[in-house]
């Protein structure tokens, strides 16, 4: 939208959290007021940010005096901790205050791990005991995902938890992913409701009941594969979205080693942005396991940033 905020907002923007200086409406002449928030749409007339209450705000083009995009909220790791929850969800879970714990019989640790939202209601060691005892009623070992720099972080380091599977959250808006897949071509993409087969054999972690309800547990989840339809092998690759507005979440971005760097994995996240921005999303996050640089290559150069970083903390 620099042609209507020259400078200080683009297109890109929408999705993102903001922050603009408006004349207020009806008050004394000259009087300013700020609006920080999610940026839903913009035109030449107007902006509609969501402020934190979900109250919607509509600034008028001619009133901004000042608008910029801005920072996470310091809340808004547990937030994105809690959506990305939400898309892999657990078939056994429970809730110690704001701590959510969670069991999948083992199929991924994204579904068999606490994550901590919030205060638990009881002191910290009596938290890791609780957790302890209800991962061994499961036959699981205890696991807390923990978002790095947080409070449980430092209680765990201080306890000589093991950090493993270090991890970065990126997020972008969703129009600036787009954009930067204009002209991708996605004939050859695949979408359906549920994994095929061929799906769930290219990702490769398990076909059981527990990785299916995991798998296609979300409300509104979608699959995209790279096929040859002249055999019945494996995905050349394949992806996974799952949106729960604002947001949309891409996982299970995988290649077959053979056919990396032909454009696959940019065709099957255009193919998603597409039907993510069809069902109403304007922000994108994923996971990046933090070694892995060709992917962390891919996602900078589609206009992801970090939002935070987590690990998988055992008892050592």
């Amino acid at each position: 939208m620099s042609e209507f905020l020259p400078g200080r907002l683009s297109p890109d923007a929408v999705g993102g959290r903001v922050s603009v200086r408006r004349r207020v409406p009806g008050s004394a002449a000259g009087a300013l007021g700020d609006v920080i928030g999610d940026l839903v749409s913009l035109d030449a007339d107007s902006l509609v940010i969501r402020r934190s209450d979900a109250s919607l705000v509509v600034v008028a083009a001619a009133d901004v005096m000042a608008a910029r995009v801005v920072g996470p909220s310091p809340r808004a790791a547990l937030e994105l901790e809690a959506v990305s929850g939400r898309s892999w969800p657990a078939p056994d879970d429970a809730w110690l205050g704001r701590w959510w714990l969670r069991g999948a019989a083992g199929f991924t640790a994204g579904a068999n791990a606490v994550r901590p939202l919030g205060d638990p209601g009881v002191s910290i060691d009596e938290a890791l005991a609780h957790v302890s005892a209800w991962y061994a009623e499961r036959d699981l070992p205890p696991m807390v995902r923990s978002v790095k720099g947080s409070s449980v972080d430092a209680e765990l380091d201080r306890r000589g938890w093991t950090s493993d599977f270090k991890t970065v959250m990126q997020t972008a808006t969703l129009a600036s992913v787009r954009r930067r897949l204009v002209g991708v071509p996605t004939e050859a993409v695949r979408l359906s409701a549920s994994p095929s087969a061929a799906w769930i054999e290219r990702y490769g972690r398990g076909a059981g009941a527990e990785a299916l309800s995991v798998l296609t547990g979300p409300t509104e989840v979608g699959f995209a594969s790279v096929e040859d339809f002249d055999s019945s092998a494996a995905p050349f690759a394949i992806g996974r979205a799952v949106v729960e507005v604002p947001w949309v979440g891409f996982s299970a971005v995988e290649v077959d080693e053979r056919s990396r760097r032909q454009g696959h994995a940019r065709a099957v996240m255009s193919a998603l942005v597409d039907w993510a921005a069809e069902r109403g999303a304007i922000r994108v996050w994923l996971e990046v396991m933090a070694d892995n640089t060709g992917a962390l290559a891919l996602y900078e150069s589609l206009g992801f940033t970090e939002h935070h970083r987590y690990s998988y903390r055992q008892p050592s």
